[in-house]
């Protein structure tokens, strides 16, 4: 695989002093590279690793006591769309971790994956790209998608169990009549949820614990603002009554479809019911972009990325910014975050949502 030499400019701090506390305004600019050639991802079934301490009462993905619940359970993993068309999404609040990546025209896709919680119904499903594979691997998950090229098909089913539409057709997925058509597909978990699905080939994906104390890499974030694309642009806003950070596209909340707004009920939805979506943790993971080949219909080059190697992320947790580093030395093995001496960065227990970002886009907080 050819892998540029990642560049960018050093994390800038600003501080000032305001009515006698301390406000810190941080800008972040990494420099473009050049675009890989398209690679694929398969697992190394000779490959050994050697998985952290897990916590069997733990919920892996979120790090929240389990109550005596299956921890090692199936994980659901499905890819929803995230376009004005298809907000309000379902079931997206049950998520434990959501990757939102770029497809196409710079319009953000997400993969959302359930296990702790899951929800009665998700979508709207779209379908699967290149990086899909790469980033589901290490899990052993099922996958809901709504199909995708051939090569990328035969890739989710080398590293997940599918249950894709065009593989369970009407038997676990129906069309929302009060969606526009190509974001109305949505799925019934209990239809999957009792379907073989690989084994992972590790646990401990994520590391959970207090946050660091004060450091130089450490400063205030109650509002942070990712240029994924210039046609998507995100804010995140720190909410300690609502246990984390408020989402926003643009300056638009994110709402979801409330628990009892599933299609079977939503003629009895109570009014007001839709929640803002709200995550603990809060990760950008810089990466180089590959250049597929491919174009849509449109004209639009058709991205994936490459999330193998290091690079620079930054983790967002109860109002901080912790600049640090991405390492993922395997494709069946997740994202590590560390700290400039190598630490694993512990994350706030609940929800992760991870940007995974071009190298060249914006990201600004304070």
């Amino acid at each position: 695989m050819l892998r540029p030499t990642v560049m960018f400019v050093a994390l800038v701090l600003a501080l000032a002093a305001c009515g006698g506390e301390d406000e810190a305004t941080t800008t972040t600019t990494l420099v473009d590279t050049e675009p890989t050639t398209a690679t694929t991802v398969a697992i190394d079934e000779t490959t050994t690793t050697t998985d952290p301490e897990v916590d069997a009462d733990v919920w892996p993905l979120t790090g929240r006591d389990s109550g005596g619940a299956d921890t090692e359970k199936p994980i659901l993993i499905a890819k929803i769309d995230n376009t004005a068309n298809s907000r309000p999404q379902v079931g997206l609040d049950h998520a434990d971790m959501v990757i939102e990546v770029l497809v196409e025209g710079g319009v953000p896709r997400l993969l959302a994956f359930f296990q702790s919680n899951m929800p009665a119904e998700v979508g709207p499903v779209r379908s699967a790209r290149e990086v899909d594979p790469k980033l589901v691997a290490p899990f052993g998950a099922l996958m809901a998608h709504s199909g995708g090229q051939d090569p990328v098909v035969v890739g989710l089913r080398q590293v997940t169990g599918d249950v894709s539409h065009p593989t369970m057709g009407a038997n676990a997925y129906f069309r929302d009549p009060s969606r526009p058509g190509t974001y109305d597909l949505v799925l019934r978990t209990a239809d999957v949820l009792g379907l073989d699905s690989p084994e992972a080939p590790g646990f401990g994906w994520m590391t959970f614990g207090e946050a660091p104390g004060k450091d130089d890499n450490i400063s205030l974030a109650l509002s942070v603002t990712v240029s994924q694309s210039s046609a998507h642009t995100l804010n995140y806003r720190y909410s300690e009554s609502n246990g984390g950070y408020l989402r926003f596209i643009g300056d638009t909340p994110h709402l979801v479809l409330g628990a009892e707004e599933t299609y079977a009920n939503r003629n009895n939805a109570v009014e007001g019911a839709n929640p803002q979506l709200v995550a603990a943790n809060v990760i950008v993971v810089y990466v180089p972009v590959i250049d597929t080949g491919r174009k849509d219909a449109a004209g639009s080059v058709v991205p994936d990325y490459d999330v193998l190697g290091s690079g620079v992320a930054v983790i967002f947790r109860d109002g901080v910014a912790i600049e640090g580093r991405w390492e993922r030395s395997a494709a069946n093995e997740f994202f590590r975050f560390v700290d400039a001496d190598g630490n694993d960065i512990p994350l706030a227990e609940g929800s992760t949502w991870i940007q995974l970002t071009p190298l060249g886009r914006s990201l600004n907080w304070e």
